[in-house]
C-alpha cells in the first residue's frame, strides 16, 4: 500500500516575508547591545564611584585643612601661655615616696633632683621643663595621653596639693 502524506489541521503554515524576520532580528539585537551597555555602564559606575568619592574626600581634606592652617597658624601654646604653667624643681626619691613616672617621655631620661619638670594640668604627666616646652610650642596637648592643656588652675588647687603630697614633687 503507498503511503500518502496527509495534512493535519488544516493549510500549511504561511511562511514568513524576510523583511519581517529581518525586522524582528535588528529589534533583538538592538535590545541585547542596549542592555549589555547599560550592564557595563552600571558595573563601571560601582567600581568607579569608590574612587571618585576618594578622590573628592581627599581633595576637600586636604582644603579644609589649608584653610584651618590659615586660620590657625599653629595649634600649640605661644610662649606667653607656657610662662603661666606651673614648674616645679624635681626632688630625689626617698624611701618614704614612690613616683609614677621617673622619666620624662618626651627624652627618655631620668628626673634628676635640681631639674625643672612641669606637671600638666589636667592630666598629671610630668615631664623636663625643656622638653613638654619644646612640645607645648607645637602641640597644645600632653604629649602621652593628648589631653589638652588647661590654664584654670584656682579651680584644682587641691589636685596639685595631692599631686605633690603622694610623690617627690615641690611646686615652686
Amino acid at each position: 500500500m503507498p503511503h500518502h502524506h496527509h495534512h493535519y489541521g488544516g493549510p500549511p503554515p504561511p511562511k514568513l516575508d524576510p523583511r519581517v524576520l529581518s525586522v524582528i532580528l535588528k529589534a533583538i539585537i538592538m535590545t541585547f547591545i542596549t542592555s549589555f551597555f547599560f550592564l557595563l555602564l552600571g558595573l563601571a559606575s560601582v567600581l568607579l564611584f569608590p574612587l571618585l568619592l576618594a578622590t573628592y574626600l581627599h581633595h576637600h581634606h586636604h582644603h579644609n585643612r589649608r584653610r584651618h592652617q590659615q586660620q590657625h597658624p599653629s595649634n600649640g601654646l605661644s610662649s606667653k601661655h607656657l610662662k603661666k604653667l606651673p614648674q616645679f624643681r624635681y626632688v630625689n626619691r626617698t624611701a618614704e615616696t614612690e613616683v609614677e613616672t621617673q622619666e620624662c617621655v618626651v627624652c627618655l631620661d631620668t628626673f634628676q633632683g635640681g631639674q625643672w619638670c612641669r606637671m600638666l594640668f589636667g592630666c598629671g604627666h610630668v615631664f623636663h621643663r625643656r622638653c613638654v616646652d619644646t612640645w607645648l610650642l607645637k602641640v597644645s596637648s600632653c604629649p602621652v595621653c593628648r589631653t589638652r592643656v588647661r590654664f584654670d588652675f584656682d579651680q584644682d588647687k587641691d589636685f596639685w596639693a595631692f599631686s605633690t603630697r603622694n610623690n617627690h614633687f615641690r611646686v615652686c
